[in-house]
């Protein structure tokens, strides 16, 4: 029996209103009256997508599919939900299966790319873009996605170019101008000025559309003294530097005084996840990534303060949150510039990371200064200590297991003159981007032309579990911090392990956070102001090293890791934003 469009615009409408358990039924319904429509079959495989049942995507999209193989909707759809269902390989090995069927499809090559950009065969995804543009010629998504896998690559300068050509191609569009804003975070020849003034175009751009909301308008009873309702939202409350930083907020808040919900959005959750949704009073998990159903999901937890933990990072809820949807918004932990964006009313840093004054200059948020450090780390299940590998073998070794876009020629040119002086030495680089040989590559080509010799390169990509992943500092004698944007979640991790971080201190944010990190940490005779100092305290350290446990237990002893200490100072710091809308409100007549 046909579908009656009626019935079937019906469930439609309840599929995006985000409604969907009962757009799910609705289109069951319609789809065993006529088990051959695809336009059902697309819509349940959407729906269950939307709700994080990948596996049930996966059956209806494929059975689209074979209703109708040349549906281009579908092909793309199989791959990208066969890799949310943890399946990466068989994803790519379909989609290069259908490549010769919808090669001329943007969309589907796109999804391609992307799916063996996952498995890091990055050059394999720049053949695909290529490939399309060659016949089809550019396209601005195709040029900014090509800009992303040059990142993975390590190659910034040609990363920035290919950003900058999006943006050039599709003027004000808030995707190009973000990654060239959050790309400019890594780059030593970056002038500080653009930096900003490209972060406060993506604020514009992002909220561009959106009538502005009176914060004031919001109903909720303006008393400073009142338990507060508290929402923290990311995408990153799982196997995520992010989630190390906030468990602390998490775990010792005052419960009498503030009602904390969780909202996280991402496609699947794991053991981290599920340890954190235990020590919220509040959860709620969204698998979409629509703008508007995040909104609504937010506006019924009726926060008094909204904090995100993503900047311009890759699935932000900063697109959510314009119109504001809470009297008071906040960003914090997760990225390090302004977010640009009018509807933020503050941004957590410390006197450090962004001395008062000229740190003020590059935000459109009001900084609030959480002294000692703006973080506080927290360590999970921290392995039995090892041995400096230097005791056994004689030779030092250096490390760095930080981000690809933080290794900078500028920071290899640095570390080949530490080499230079430590006969001998060695450099062990980890970062998960290095399973990818094209990317092992061109490291080992980088490393080179700074004078280190290949032969004293050990190069290593990712460690499933996380046990495996702090082991490998096991490997180094000196953890060497990058530059201009400093290692986060590396540097505490090392120091956790007994391994101690040279740091060097730059001038923005993102190149002060070593700065925050040592002093508060405990470790502040590793901090260098010139390279000179850089080079000379890692020669210094390689003839002597401390003691692990020293290292450690000064470290889980410091302000750093005081968990307690720090949710009260974050606590009192959300309470006195809140005091101050409820004073501006009463200021008002309100």
């Amino acid at each position: 029996m046909p579908v009656s469009p009626a019935k079937y615009q019906q469930a439609m409408q309840l599929l995006h209103a985000g409604r969907y358990d009962a757009a799910i039924e609705q289109l069951q319904a319609l789809q065993r009256l006529d088990p051959r429509d695809t336009n059902v079959c697309n819509a349940l495989g959407k729906a269950f997508a939307e709700t994080g049942r990948y596996d049930q995507s996966v059956y209806y999209v494929e059975r689209c599919l074979a209703l109708n193989p040349a549906d281009r909707v579908a092909a793309g759809n199989l791959i990208h939900m066969l890799g949310l269902a943890g399946k990466k390989k068989e994803a790519a090995a379909r989609g290069d299966e259908l490549y010769k069927r919808f090669a001329g499809d943007g969309h589907f090559v796109l999804v391609l790319a992307s799916t063996h950009a996952a498995l890091a065969h990055y050059t394999k995804a720049q053949k695909l873009l290529a490939e399309f543009m060659k016949v089809y010629g550019p396209w601005p998504a195709m040029v900014r996605y090509g800009g992303s896998i040059l990142l993975n690559l390590g190659l910034l300068k040609d990363a920035e170019h290919a950003f900058r050509e999006a943006l050039r191609m599709v003027p004000d569009e808030p995707t190009s101008i973000g990654l060239l804003a959050a790309t400019l975070n890594y780059a030593p020849w970056a002038d500080r000025r653009e930096t900003f003034e490209l972060h406060r175009l993506f604020g514009h751009s992002a909220e561009a559309g959106h009538p502005p909301v009176d914060r004031f308008a919001f109903p909720n009873e303006a008393d400073p003294q009142r338990p507060i309702r508290v929402c923290v939202i990311s995408p990153d409350f799982r196997e995520h530097p992010v989630a190390r930083f906030v468990e602390a907020i998490m775990r010792f808040r005052d419960r009498q005084s503030m009602h904390l919900t969780g909202i996280f959005m991402y496609p699947t959750d794991d053991e981290v996840t599920a340890e954190l949704r235990g020590l919220c009073d509040g959860w709620r998990t969204i698998r979409t990534s629509k703008p508007g159903i995040i909104a609504e999901i937010v506006r019924e937890e009726k926060p008094d303060v909204l904090v995100e933990f993503s900047g311009l990072t890759a699935n932000s809820p900063l697109f959510s949150m314009s119109p504001r949807l809470a009297p008071v918004q906040v960003s914090a932990i997760g990225y390090p510039h302004t977010t640009g964006m009018n509807v933020i009313d503050y941004r957590i840093v410390d006197s450090l990371t962004d001395p008062p004054g000229e740190a003020d200059a590059y935000a459109t948020e009001k900084l609030v200064r959480l002294d000692p450090c703006f973080l506080c780390y927290t360590p999970r299940q921290l392995p039995e200590l090892g041995r400096p590998p230097s005791e056994a073998s004689g030779v030092v070794t250096f490390g760095s297991f930080n981000k690809i876009t933080k290794y900078t020629d500028e920071a290899f040119a640095l570390w080949g003159k530490v080499l230079e002086r430590v006969p001998g030495s060695r450099l062990l680089i980890k970062t998960a981007a290095l399973d990818g040989e094209d990317v092992r590559n061109i490291m080992f080509a980088r490393l080179e032309r700074a004078g280190i010799a290949r032969e004293r390169i050990e190069l290593l990509g990712l460690q499933e579990k996380p046990q495996q992943h702090l082991r490998m500092y096991d490997k180094i004698d000196v953890a060497l911090d990058t530059f201009p944007y400093n290692g986060t979640t590396t540097t505490c991790e090392a120091l956790a392990m007994g391994v101690p971080v040279i740091a060097l201190a730059g001038v923005p944010h993102a190149a002060r956070v070593g700065v925050s990190l040592l002093h508060a940490g405990g470790f502040v005779e590793n901090l260098a102001a010139t390279h000179e100092a850089y080079v000379n305290r890692a020669v210094s350290l390689s003839g002597a090293l401390p003691d692990r446990r020293v290292v450690r237990e000064r470290f889980l002893g410091s302000s750093l890791c005081d968990g307690p200490a720090y949710a009260r100072r974050w606590g009192e710091a959300v309470r006195s934003m809140w005091r101050s809308w409820c004073e501006a409100k009463a200021s008002r007549g309100g």
